[in-house]
């Protein structure tokens, strides 16, 4: 049994390894895309793509190791969790080791998911952003179209965003 709990230790520890880097990456990716850096972006895209694909094989190998703990406990494995599992091995040696590594998960997981909302929002506010600048062209060069015999004469040539307070 404290073969398992170690390998278990060892994967959800590799599986944090991953999400501190995808943390790293979301950071980065608040700054590139607010510098509205599309070549960068695309490349941390690719990075965090890849990432996702090796935590995913851990992620199977995982749900293998707590599927044989569940076994071994004669739980079922669909409500073993951390907790529980910490719990019931409360007094082992790798118990300490399996607290810490899930309470720096779920920080982890916490500062992750701040992040991905954080650049969520910029990445809407940005396409707002870009369908409003659009409207504004497609409805300036229809207003244009009304307007092209008429003589202009200075100070007619307003902006878009010029406008009496």
């Amino acid at each position: 049994m404290a073969g398992l709990i170690n390998e278990l230790i060892d994967i959800l520890q590799d599986q944090l390894q991953n999400y501190d880097e995808l943390l790293v990456l979301s950071t980065e990716k608040r700054k590139v895309i607010i510098e509205n850096d599309t070549q960068m972006l695309q490349k941390i895209t690719q990075a965090e793509n890849s990432i996702i694909g090796r935590n995913q094989r851990m992620e199977s190998k995982r749900l293998e190791i707590i599927k044989n703990i569940a076994n071994v406990l004669n739980y079922n494995a669909d409500e073993l969790t951390l907790s529980l599992l910490a719990e019931l091995i409360k007094d082992q040696d790798e118990y300490s080791g399996l607290i810490e590594v899930r309470d720096r998960l779920k920080d982890t997981l916490d500062a992750l998911k701040i992040e991905n909302d954080g650049n969520a929002k910029l990445l809407e506010s940005s396409i707002d952003f870009i369908n409003l600048t659009v409207n504004l062209m497609r409805s300036s060069e229809n207003n244009e179209s009304y307007h092209r015999h008429r003589k202009k004469t200075p100070g007619d040539e307003k902006g878009f965003f010029d406008a009496k307070q």
